[in-house]
């Protein structure tokens, strides 16, 4: 490619991003996730095309070393706090059975209160284990699949996902909900620094399926 014509092509690749072309490379991959984010093809609205043009202009730019991790396009010497990244984890098989163990053990509201095989359904419903748990810092967001019940529901999260315990240390949280379906809670801090070591925040998503947990992720 002759001079001019990648001086035109870096051009049409910020313009493409948005951006003026002393951006720096911070504001390139800001400016790239955001539009990842609203143009995926299964996010409602989802742009393909504006997608394929983003990441087309992204991969020239960082091919230049212009979006690459630096002081690219900022004050030489000048020293920036590190961006922190978002990511989601599986939790593992262990996990999820000591949320289930402890849901199974500790069913207060069963003891000496007979209940019929309806009401017995709707409160094994009312039962949830998360599938995942999003970082960002000592910010957790625990995903669950399952929709909230309206009414009393019960959620068992594993706690020790900052501490780094092999020990899996669960925490059975109950709430009422006034509708069901899709929803979030949000952790009292004064609970959440209390029951979740090293933990800042704390919040449940519920109906929260593949796509919840990439729009996460894309949007850190």
């Amino acid at each position: 490619m002759e001079p001019f014509d990648k001086v035109s092509a870096r051009a049409n690749a910020f313009g493409t991003l948005g951006l003026a072309q002393s951006a720096s490379s911070d504001d390139i991959r800001e400016a790239w996730r955001n539009i990842a984010f609203e143009a995926h093809p299964d996010k409602n609205g989802g742009d393909g095309a504006a997608l394929a043009n983003a990441k087309a202009a992204y991969d020239l730019l960082r091919s230049e070393g212009l979006a690459g991790k630096g002081l690219a396009g900022s004050a030489a010497g000048k020293p920036r706090r590190p961006r922190l990244r978002k990511r989601v984890i599986q939790l593992e098989t262990q996990d999820i059975d000591a949320c289930r163990a402890m849901l199974n053990t500790a069913l207060p509201h069963l003891q000496d209160t007979p209940v019929d095989s309806q009401d017995a359904d709707r409160l094994q419903d009312a039962d949830h284990i998360p599938d995942a748990v999003g970082l960002h810092g000592r910010n957790l967001t625990y995903f669950i699949s399952a929709p909230v019940c309206e009414g009393a529901n019960r959620v068992a999260l594993p706690t020790s996902v900052l501490a780094g315990s092999k020990r899996v240390k669960t925490e059975i949280l109950s709430f009422q909900s006034k509708d069901a379906g899709t929803g979030e809670v949000v952790v009292p801090v004064a609970l959440a620094t209390k029951k979740f070591p090293g933990a800042r925040s704390v919040r449940i998503r519920f109906n929260a399926d593949q796509q919840t947990q990439d729009e996460y992720w894309l949007a850190g």
